[in-house]
């Protein structure tokens, strides 16, 4: 009865060795693992020592993102009414064409302005007198003022661009291939307005301005549009748009993600007037910064702030008004637009007091408009940080491995190892996939929306942005009418300024490049301007209707910042946009 006693204790014994052993085993493998994946990965990019061009702008260049990580080659002209001065740091070609996402929208605002102009358009008149396809529907009663001011009430995306954003972003595919402009117009048809809907970046409303245009101008299509009335007349020669893979320029430069890895080319033709797949350089969009500056471009009258956003900013069509901290402490006017696509971040900012502008192009998912805001103001550069969401795929890495691990040494079984190593390659994945690092600039703006501007949780955040809206921040569906609202609001905020547009309520572009917009239908402001709400016609032509209606544009013109102690960050908004779907 007593014999085998001794022989159970022994061999309970052995069996907790053993799986202690297997623990320890399996743990140094599944760390190992984690630690490949961290440090042989595609890592977070830094700007190369290569420089051409201007060298005292191009030291400048460097010492103003000094404070950043995540940027590897960035090309960036300074333009007076006179003068222009370009320089490119990094191993790509500084005069070859770059993905400009949202700062597209700056073309479709030209457009705007020249066609009301030219009698072709009212700001006033509903979408569906230029598209009948969309006559008795909620987003053919939206004004195209509405849509240029991003207060149509209308979702972020099409539902075409939406249902792909997600697999877009976690598989880095291209959110808007499959939207051609009879699909958008579907969507459109579908789309929910909702009335109540505060000021929404939306690409699918630009999207739809933009096709309305083409077709209020007689035109064969959006490219043709801008050659005939932008780039043609301006000299803009390197300035393309690729509705196919095929329509890449073949030296365009490649871009990345926030770890290096490459990036996938936006191609697509119906968000082709948001920003999703513009080719350009930084000496065409010079020309096009100086033919603002000098009031040669068409549309200047787009520039002109028609609503009053958060305090401090206010929108014309399409363009953003808000102000910069300068060296000298100051708060210093100007008026911007920025973008985002899969794997680039572009600024285009103009100081119109002082007759200087700045364009900075960047082939990374690094936001470059504190780049921009240093170089026009000489706002001190922002040191660079880990963002804490980086890290949430290795957290997630981690705790698969420690909950699998905590089984193979409580089982001291072959199973639970084999699942501790499948977790930690799935940690290997993740971080291979969108790596730990800082992240540089706003949280939100350009495409960085559906999206840029894009984080490995979603796509837009720079769909058609910045935010950008740049326009890229976090992104999650909101309640209703497809709408997104932040996921963390101190993301979307970290401007320059400690603003945070993206703030409570507020809805954001779902890769794009904007929550930037904070006032709702109803609210009164600066200067008795107000934005109406459902059943009120704009300007008061005709007889009210049904739907949500922007700021009177009869009234509201000349609107401009009303708080030069309050900020609103352009990325902050445009990259607030999905990034998959943020142009």
């Amino acid at each position: 009865m007593s014999g085998p006693a001794p022989t159970t204790t022994a061999s309970t014994a052995s069996t907790g060795t053993a799986g202690r052993r297997i623990g320890v085993v399996a743990a140094a493998v599944a760390a190992l693992a984690v630690l490949v994946g961290a440090v042989a990965g595609p890592e977070r990019q830094r700007l190369g020592p290569q420089t051409s061009g201007d060298a005292a702008l191009a030291d400048r260049v460097r010492a103003a993102a000094g404070g950043h990580d995540g940027y590897r080659s960035l090309a960036v002209a300074e333009i007076t009414p006179t003068t222009v001065t370009t320089a490119g740091l990094g191993p790509a070609d500084g005069g070859a064409p770059f993905e400009i996402g949202s700062v597209t929208k700056t073309f479709t605002a030209a457009v705007f302005a020249d066609a009301v102009t030219r009698g072709e358009v009212r700001p006033d008149e509903p979408l569906e007198r230029a598209l009948p396809e969309l006559a008795g529907t909620p987003a053919g009663a939206v004004t195209l003022a509405a849509l240029a001011q991003h207060r149509s009430g209308l979702p972020p995306l099409g539902a075409t661009a939406a249902a792909r954003a997600p697999a877009a972003s976690a598989a880095n595919l291209n959110p808007y291939s499959s939207t051609t402009t009879a699909q958008l117009l579907d969507d459109a048809r579908a789309a929910p307005v909702d009335p109540q809907q505060p000021p929404t970046y939306s690409n699918l409303g630009v999207a739809l301005l933009g096709t309305a245009l083409v077709r209020a101008a007689g035109a064969e299509d959006y490219p043709a549009l801008i050659a005939d009335r932008i780039t043609g007349p301006l000299g803009m020669t390197s300035t393309t748009f690729a509705r196919t893979g095929a329509q890449v320029p073949d030296t365009a430069v490649p871009g990345h993600r926030d770890n290096g890895r490459p990036a996938p080319r936006w191609v697509g033709e119906g968000y082709l007037p948001a920003g999703s797949s513009t080719f350009s350089t930084v000496d065409d969009l010079a020309r096009w910064a100086q033919a603002q500056l000098t009031g040669v471009a068409p549309g200047t009258g787009a520039l002109t702030p028609t609503a009053q956003d958060a305090p401090g900013t206010a929108i014309g069509w399409i363009w953003v008004t808000g102000a910069a901290t300068g060296a000298d402490g100051a708060r210093h006017p100007y008026v911007w637009h920025n973008g985002a696509t899969a794997g680039f971040s572009s600024m285009l900012a103009l100081d119109r007091d002082g007759g200087r502008a700045v364009v900075v192009l960047g082939d990374t998912t690094a936001g470059v408009e504190p780049v921009a805001r240093t170089l026009l103001f000489g706002t001190p550069p922002a040191g660079g940080g880990a963002d804490l969401l980086a890290w949430v795929p290795v957290a997630i890495a981690a705790l698969f491995s420690l909950l699998a691990l905590r089984r193979a040494v409580r089982e001291g079984a072959l199973l639970p190892i084999a699942d501790g190593l499948l977790t930690a390659v799935f940690g290997l994945v993740l971080l291979w996939n969108r790596g730990p690092g800082p992240r540089s600039g706003a949280g939100c703006g350009g495409w960085r929306s559906p999206r840029p501007r894009r984080r490995w949780w979603s796509p837009c955040c720079g769909a058609a942005g910045s935010r950008s809206a740049r326009p890229h921040a976090s992104v999650r569906p909101g309640r209703g009418s497809g709408s997104r609202r932040c996921w963390s609001r101190w993301r979307c905020g970290r401007a320059e300024s400690g603003v945070r547009p993206c703030g409570s309520g507020a809805r954001l572009p779902g890769r794009g490049e904007p929550g930037q917009y904070g006032v709702e239908h109803g609210r009164h402001v600066r200067r008795g301007q107000h934005v109406h709400r459902a059943g009120a016609r704009l300007g008061g032509h005709g007889r009210p209707r049904a739907g949500p209606n922007p700021v009177s544009t009869a009234r509201a013109v000349g609107v401009g910042t009303s708080d030069p102690g309050a900020t609103h960050s352009s990325s902050a908004v445009a990259s607030c946009r999905a990034t998959a779907s943020r142009p």
